[in-house]
């Protein structure tokens, strides 16, 4: 068959490498976006979007080449390209039947390196010709070994093309990663290596604008309508390639998606919902009322509740990232909560998650605690192809591609080792992580949440761990403290200051538990215990003041832990001796009223009033 796709000079910088080296390599490893459409600005084809192959042959005809031939470990041998009829056919007819396709190739690899000025091959898929690129296969080594052999003897031949030297016969090998075929064949001065990359914005930009005509409304639009319509195109599929362009611009096409709503395709692409949350007159209205509501869930942190709810309105203005060029495909909100332990930062994530998503189970937390170590790393991405366990896929990918809309929480992230942080980058910027099977995961939709404990405490000479800063001290000196300590691990002690850029001015710092909030946590640790003790027994319990005051007085002495340390106050003086207290309680018992609580030499003791 006769190739179609024949432009006016090679354009991507990838085909001009190839067009340039053919006097100098025989042989080429093409990898990278080799499964991709590629943008051509040529005359005299029928379809602008030639594939690998197809350019690479519009290249070859170019420089003078009479035949091209394809080679697929499945499908065997086609043509991609013969001048005149019978040229192929005089390549391949002594090539002898075999039982698979791929024993053949070593006959062919010589008929094509031996045959008339112009004739060349393209193995593709090469990635398969074997599950072992090693070569341990006997046939894959033999093919390989014929392939050495063949490039160490080519001899180059002048064509009647646009190249005044002359060039070899060549044979290309396509494969998804450089070392699916043997180092010693790659490592081969005759052999090029040649990255196809993926499409750059401008190329994404080109794409969508062909692309937007064929949407509903696209070609009564103005063209400046069009344009930004496509440019919000390009910005938004970041880290795609232009056939997943072409399934986006299908799929608007078929939900009957206009133009000017490409964005909607997009995020259905992406995540599978057309429909956009974020800009809900529902959440809308929620987040309007969200400081009143973060505000009751966690106490005393009034400055980290109106950061957050500055972030979630943002995110509902649809301005994420409004700062950079274009659109963009970073995750809806990204927090840094840090502050001192037990001050409601997991407490105000979890109220997070519930007042945007409607759901207490659109949460997902990590304790980076457990990732300290670098092959732990695994467990977020899954373990790459080939690695016991690869085919769970990891954690993290698993749990965003499940359920796309929800918070993620890695709590005390500076626990994580530096190399999973890494991993963060691309998250932050793009929006999206390569799972370890190679299957990218979007976090467009998702909500971000880092806790961490800088900054309250260091070391001294002697390693003891001591306080920074301290409890009563101002606001501003807490969050100028916490602010320098993330600062400093971040750029001096594991030298990732790219981090903390991404992160940006969304640190959030959290203030010490106050005597005020203490003996507001205190009565409603107190109203969980009755609900408890109602639901599991049947009895009304009731207290005394004196008890309420009792227990905010002890809980003002452990605030150093923060609300943890009130929560223990309560279940030391209160719950563990009512529960002993209940245990004893006669049949029948209803309302009881818990008037006191003593000490006792082994602990505490509450005394109760029976109805």
């Amino acid at each position: 068959m006769s190739e179609s796709h024949v432009d006016s000079g090679p354009t991507a910088a990838w085909l001009r490498e190839i067009d340039m080296v053919l006097p100098s390599n025989p042989q080429y490893i093409l990898t990278g976006n080799l499964r991709d459409v590629h943008l051509t600005d040529g005359r005299g084809h029928r379809s602008p979007w030639p594939t690998t192959t197809q350019a690479v042959t519009a290249v070859l005809r170019r420089a003078g080449y009479s035949c091209v031939l394809a080679f697929d470990s499945v499908d065997g041998l086609s043509v991609m390209y013969e001048a005149a009829p019978g040229l192929a056919a005089s390549v391949t007819n002594d090539v002898e039947p075999c039982p698979s396709p791929i024993a053949q190739l070593p006959q062919l690899l010589r008929r094509v390196v031996g045959a008339f000025p112009g004739c060349a091959l393209m193995v593709t898929n090469a990635s398969r010709l074997t599950t072992d690129g090693e070569a341990t296969d006997g046939l894959f080594h033999e093919v390989m070994s014929t392939a050495e052999k063949l490039a160490d003897t080519a001899v180059a031949k002048l064509l009647n093309g646009s190249h005044a030297a002359a060039v070899y016969n060549s044979v290309f090998w396509l494969v998804d990663k450089e070392n699916d075929l043997p180092p010693w064949f790659a490592g081969l001065d005759a052999v090029r290596v040649v990255s196809v990359p993926q499409p750059s914005q401008s190329q994404r930009y080109q794409a969508a604008s062909l692309l937007v005509r064929s949407l509903a409304g696209g070609r009564e639009s103005t063209e400046p309508e069009r344009e930004a319509a496509a440019r919000r195109f390009a910005a938004a599929t970041a880290g795609l390639n232009i056939k997943a362009l072409q399934e986006i611009n299908r799929l608007a096409i078929d939900r009957r998606i206009p133009f000017d709503r490409i964005d909607d395709a997009v995020r259905t692409y992406r995540v599978g919902v057309p429909d956009n949350p974020w800009q809900d007159a529902e959440l809308r209205q929620k987040i309007r009322e969200g400081s009143e509501y973060l505000g009751k869930r966690v106490l005393g942190q009034p400055h980290a509740v109106r950061k957050s709810v500055d972030i979630l309105i943002r995110s509902a203005m649809g301005l994420t990232g409004a700062q950079g060029a274009g659109e963009t495909a970073r995750p809806q909100g990204v927090l840094f909560f840090a502050g001192p332990t037990g001050v409601g930062k997991t407490e105000l994530a979890k109220a997070l998650a519930e007042l945007v998503f409607g759901r207490r189970d659109a949460f997902t937390r990590f304790d980076m605690s457990e990732f300290a170590s670098e092959h732990a790393e695994s467990r977020l991405i899954g373990a790459p192809v080939g690695y016991t366990g690869h085919t769970a896929g990891g954690e993290l990918t698993n749990a965003i591609r499940q359920q796309p809309f929800q918070l993620v929480l890695f709590d005390e992230i500076e626990k994580a080792h530096p190399r999973i942080l890494d991993k963060f980058l691309q998250i932050l910027e793009d929006g999206r992580l390569t799972d370890g099977n190679g299957v990218t995961v979007h976090f467009t939709e998702t909500l971000l949440v880092f806790t961490s404990n800088l900054g309250v405490y260091d070391s001294d000479e002697s390693g003891s761990r001591v306080p920074v800063v301290h409890r009563g001290a101002p606001y501003d000196q807490v969050e100028a403290s916490i602010r320098k300590g993330v600062e400093e691990h971040f750029t001096s002690v594991i030298g990732r200051p790219e981090l903390l850029n991404r992160l940006g001015d969304n640190i959030v710092v959290f203030n010490f538990i106050s005597d005020e909030t203490a003996d507001q946590l205190v009565p409603l640790f107190m109203e969980n215990v009755q609900g408890r003790v109602l639901a599991s027994t049947g009895i009304r319990i009731t207290f005394a003041d004196a008890v309420v005051e009792h227990l905010q007085c002890h809980a003002r002495n452990r605030l150093d832990y923060g609300g943890r340390g009130v929560s223990s106050v309560v279940e030391s003086l209160l719950v563990n001796p009512l529960a002993r207290a209940l245990f004893d309680a006669p049949d029948g018992t209803s309302d009881t009223e818990v008037t006191c609580i003593e000490p006792t030499d082994d602990g505490w003791e509450v005394r109760l009033k029976h109805a």
